[in-house]
């Protein structure tokens, strides 16, 4: 486990009974009302003082403010600190002692305030040399939080459990509580409800990065896979970041943004349907108003690198598809850091298999349904493509219901289109606004490459990209064709004056090339 660096203070040892006892509890008293009324952290000598016994006999008890304010908060947080959890479950034992330790905050918030204070005021005399009194050292929590994390040891990973208890540490305290009181004026409940939330998201992201590395459905990747030449950093950050390369990129995700609202406004639509159990498996379905069975069904899945966008920003896409009599599908997935991006294709592929289990519903053919993504949609449109669909089991209900786990064919997906997509993902283990969020070992981005699997065995794809994009996003595009073929892709095209956002537009826009080209794909042309 996580051990701190230096040796916490600990409270003087407190005599059982007698006089001594009552004078140091005299003393404690004091001080606690000091700071609870003044405001401020009375000296050894001032609580002596109010007390009206000696300095010598102050100091015997209390040597420095240190160690006063070291018994004012053992006072204030004893019984938290000896706390000690028969529930067997670690996610049980945070939530027990963040409800049993938050109302401390509140009836001791003075004193707390005043030992943090104290704790900041000494670090920064001690870094320019000036400290000239023993320093109070806080560090409790660390020992309590482990004892709390205990069970949940072996489900994580030394690093995961040890950034766990980094972590829980930042949301477990009076610093959190004094953030939300001061800065967003919260309510003392409501402080604990965030704090219980936070705390839950910490263990869930814990538990969600201690899974194995999941397996995916698809053929392993060509030992002869393309590398990528070296390139000095900011090269790549140039190359890959397109909100850099497009100053006006605000005004496009706003626009973006009011015309999907007014597309969910005004289609027939069902929103937020569960495609899985996690938060983020919903998926949107758009219909004609009067539906018919046996539309074909085009699935788009946005862009945002993995790590950003929502489904219901780009819902703009599914209104001229809808009226040429489409059903329109956009999944959500969880975004990078929280999951890794294998775990974001597994989902797409869970959300593809309830749109051919269950698109019937909606008017739409099975035997009909058609990808398309822009960007990061693009890389997993075409992942899916290379998919080996009868190895993908059926959701838990849906196999409980009758004929529910039959198997899926091999040819799923019919076609698909992508725009400015990412093939080959090892360049974006060098771009430094990028590579942390999405942590990509070698090994990751080969096997999650488009480019490095074996084409598909049926199927085709068209590749578009923004003839205006950077010369990364072009290379990208040609070498799907490369990869896989002329057969497999036979369009592989660059749009005149387009930039890596408003291509989007053109997919979104009837009249357009690459819009008539997705009816084409879905037999509307």
């Amino acid at each position: 486990m996580v051990r701190i660096k230096h040796k916490v203070s600990e409270p003087p040892q407190s005599p059982v009974k007698g006089v001594r006892a009552a004078t140091l509890q005299l003393l404690l008293d004091t001080a606690m009302g000091v700071i609870r009324s003044d405001g401020h952290i009375p000296s050894v000598a001032e609580v002596a003082k109010r007390c009206a016994v000696s300095r010598a006999t102050a100091y015997r008890y209390f040597p420095t403010r240190s160690a006063l304010i070291t018994a004012v908060i053992e006072a204030s947080l004893g019984p938290v600190r000896t706390m000690a959890s028969d529930k067997a479950s670690g996610r049980e034992r945070v939530r027990e002692l963040f409800l049993r330790t938050f109302p401390r905050f509140t009836e001791f918030e003075p004193q707390l305030r005043a030992a943090a204070q104290l704790s900041l005021e000494q670090t920064a005399l001690e870094r320019a040399g000036l400290l000239e009194e023993e320093p109070y050292r806080r560090g409790h929590r660390i020992r309590i939080l482990e004892h709390a994390i205990a069970p949940l040891e072996p489900q994580l990973p030394g690093g995961v459990r040890d950034r766990l208890h980094h972590a829980l540490s930042v949301v477990y305290g009076i610093e959190p509580y004094i953030i939300l009181k001061d800065i967003w004026g919260l309510a003392d409940r409501e402080i604990e409800r965030v704090a219980l939330w936070m705390a839950d998201a910490l263990i869930d992201a814990a538990l969600q990065e201690a899974l194995p590395t999941p397996r995916l459905p698809m053929p392993p990747p060509s030992p002869t896979a393309v590398a990528t030449p070296a390139h000095p950093a900011a090269w790549y950050d140039d190359q890959y970041n397109n909100r850099g390369r497009i100053p006006e990129h605000p005004a496009i995700l706003q626009q973006w943004f009011e015309r999907s609202a007014q597309a969910r406004a005004s289609l027939s639509r069902n929103l937020d349907v569960p495609y899985g159990s996690a938060p983020s498996e919903r998926l949107d379905v758009f219909f004609p108003a009067a539906p018919t069975q046996g539309a074909p069904v085009l699935v788009y899945i946005h862009g945002g690198y993995w790590r950003a966008l929502d489904k219901k920003d780009q819902s703009f896409v599914a209104a001229p598809f809808v009226q040429r009599g489409a059903v329109v599908v956009l999944p959500n997935y969880a975004l990078a850091p929280a999951v890794t991006l294998a775990q974001i294709v597994l989902q797409m592929v869970q959300a593809v298999a309830w749109v051919w289990r269950h698109i019937g519903r909606y008017g739409g053919d099975p035997q009909r349904i058609v990808l398309a993504g822009h960007s990061a949609g693009g890389h997993l449109a075409a992942m899916l493509m290379a998919c080996h669909w009868p190895d993908v089991a059926p959701a838990a209900a849906d196999a409980a219901a009758p004929g529910g786990d039959r198997p899926m064919p091999a040819d799923v997906v019919k076609a698909a289109l992508a725009l400015s997509g990412v093939f080959e993902l090892e360049p974006l283990r060098h771009a430094p606004f990028l590579s942390a969020d999405l942590n990509l070992s070698e090994a990751d981005a080969l096997r999650l490459s488009p480019a490095s699997l074996p084409a598909p065995a049926q199927g085709r794809l068209l590749a578009l990209v923004g003839g205006d994009e950077s010369e990364e996003f072009l290379r990208q595009n040609e070498l799907i064709r490369s990869a896989w073929g002329d057969a497999r892709v036979p369009v592989c095209e660059a749009v005149p004056g387009r930039h890596h956002m408003n291509v989007l537009h053109d997919l979104a826009e009837p009249g357009r090339h690459v819009h008539e080209l997705a009816l084409g794909l879905l037999g509307l042309a």
